[in-house]
């Protein structure tokens, strides 16, 4: 959890990044910070301008206006320092193809400066249970294989701040069970800033969620409170059948109704409503007395708020309301 007082070491912030490209920004005033002990989700769809914010945040890319600093230290001044404790990993960047996973491994901690490299590497490996691969050329790796060889030599420095692209990616359920596990201890002590659009992921491994969308970030904050500052994402779902108008029209009289959307069935041969409501005690019983008023009431049912439907929400908003 992060509050505005928040007094643990900030180990990673970005003020007011942005990068254009040909005229289109792909990060537009973008601004976080990331603590020391936490694991921050950078949630948006492919295209947000999340590998846009790691690029720019790893110093691959730079940016066309803002600041980013990392333990303190001014990114662009202090790189190579910066990165001496810090490392990345992406499900979709290959390590040289032609070597054994073993030899790759070494070659990494040996530019790390790593000490007893050996032991170093087999712990990890073992940690993520590939253990097996050590002599498997490296080009020859599944995907998932791929993805937690990439996660190992991401660990061997024992970096204080963590970038993860995508870090389950191609994995299955019982490895991404684990390699989440891993991810979770590791950031109890360390920063990770982890890159997804997987919205399960951020609900299960981050203490924040920073959504993206066009470059903006739109909100940031745990999960718990993102969908407690959602009210509005309240969602009554009512199955009808009748006139669409009239019980549409009855639905928006009812007090407490922010919005209503409606759709047919047709194989049903029934209509469907969608009420977005506020917190609001009894509003089910008003919304099944105005439909069973205009029309006839099939089902209704009450859809808490959820991770998904505050994503959808925020960038919704920000679709219809560009800066």
């Amino acid at each position: 959890m992060s509050t505005p007082d928040d007094t643990r070491e900030v180990i990673l912030e970005a003020r007011e990044l942005t990068r254009e490209f040909d005229g289109v920004k792909a990060l537009d005033k973008f601004s976080f910070k990331l603590h020391r002990g936490e694991v921050l989700g950078l949630l948006g769809a492919n295209g947000a301008g999340k590998t846009t914010a790691m690029n720019c945040l790893l110093g691959l890319t730079l940016q066309t206006s803002g600041d980013i600093f990392a333990f303190g230290k001014e990114l662009h001044k202090h790189r190579i320092a910066i990165l001496q404790r810090a490392n990345f990993s992406s499900a979709y960047t290959a390590l040289p193809g032609n070597l054994l996973v073993g030899q790759n491994l070494s070659v990494f901690a040996r530019i790390y400066g790593v000490p007893d490299r050996k032991k170093k590497i087999a712990e990890l490996m073992d940690l993520l249970e590939i253990g097996h691969l050590a002599k498997r050329v490296t080009g020859q790796l599944s995907a998932g294989e791929s993805t937690r060889v990439n996660l190992v030599k991401a660990f061997l420095n024992d970096p204080e701040l963590l970038m993860l692209d995508e870090p389950t990616a191609s994995l299955d359920p019982g490895q991404i069970h684990e390699t989440r596990e891993v991810i979770r201890l590791f950031g109890s002590e360390r920063a990770v800033l982890l890159s997804t659009h997987i919205l399960s992921e951020v609900t299960l491994l981050c203490s924040r969620v920073a959504i993206i969308n066009q470059g903006r970030m739109l909100a940031v904050d745990t999960p718990d409170r993102l969908q407690q500052a959602a009210e509005e994402s309240n969602v009554v779902w009512v199955e009808a059948a009748g006139d669409e108008a009239a019980i549409k029209q009855a639905l928006q009289a009812v007090d407490g109704v922010v919005s209503v959307s409606s759709s047919t069935l047709p194989k049903a041969k029934l209509l469907s409503f969608d009420c977005m409501v506020s917190e609001d005690e009894g509003i089910q019983q008003r919304i099944a007395r105005a439909v069973t008023s205009a029309g006839e009431l099939q089902r209704l049912e009450r859809r808490k708020p959820t991770l998904e439907n505050v994503f959808l929400r925020y960038v919704a908003q920000s679709s219809k309301n560009p800066e």
